[in-house]
């Protein structure tokens, strides 16, 4: 679930709404569909620099890890992870869920449900496409690289009038709850109470073009600015 992430918006928009630099703003490249399925770099503000905005690997990888990103999510894929599954204590996400938390910097993510025995696929995105944040964590491998995923909750309600999310959802916190969320010195039992019951934004969903969708396969393509300049298609 939660595989694809888009992040469209210009450097300096981001800059803007977080009131946060890109550590290195060069690596900064718009996104029209992040697959997560390839190695693949997303912006993130972590616990242990909120002020700037780094790079990470989306697919976390244990600390120490010393092999290839591909080997090691052939067998655990941990793209996304449910904060709410308590064997998540017992593992290499227990560390990084009290002492390396991050947001991860997107404008868009992707969900479907079957109509009619076809599936329907849908873009999820905020009013004027503005960049937000998911809830995340991450570790530092060997090489100094940091790695991530996405949290996803099936805690508090569901986003209104988007389809087949079920009760899993991405963890997505508004700027006022960031700092919150980024301080260490709170552990996770003392935010099940935000996570639960956090403000939640309202939430567009468009249905696209299955097809087109499905080039995400092959590359992450970049598009341009807006999904409303790429011809990436609405059904």
């Amino acid at each position: 679930m939660f595989y694809k992430l888009s992040n469209t918006s210009e450097l300096i928009d981001i800059e803007n709404e977080f009131k946060t630099p890109f550590r290195f703003p060069s690596f900064y490249e718009p996104k029209a569909i992040i697959n997560g399925l390839q190695e693949s770099n997303i912006p993130v503000i972590t616990s242990e620099d909120i002020s700037k905005i780094d790079f990470a690997i989306w697919g976390l990888l244990p600390e120490g890890y010393d092999d290839n990103w591909d080997i090691f999510q052939d067998v655990t894929n941990t793209l996304n992870i449910n904060i709410d599954d308590q064997g998540l204590h017992q593992d290499f996400y227990a560390g990084a869920l009290e002492n390396r938390r991050c947001l991860i910097i997107v404008n868009g993510f992707f969900t479907s449900h079957l109509l009619d025995g076809k599936l329907c696929l849908h873009y999820v995105h905020l009013k004027h496409y503005k960049p937000f944040c998911i809830a995340g964590i991450y570790n530092k491998i060997n090489d100094g690289f940091l790695t991530c995923s996405v949290l996803v909750t099936n805690s508090g309600n569901n986003f209104k009038g988007i389809p087949n999310l079920g009760k899993l959802k991405p963890l997505i916190f508004k700027k006022k709850d960031h700092r919150q969320w980024l301080n260490t010195n709170q552990d996770l039992e003392n935010l099940r109470p935000l996570i639960k019951n956090h403000d939640q934004y309202d939430f567009i969903s468009k249905p696209i073009n299955t097809e087109l969708f499905n080039r995400s396969k092959d590359s992450n393509y970049t598009l341009g600015d807006d999904f409303a300049r790429f011809n990436l298609k609405i059904s």
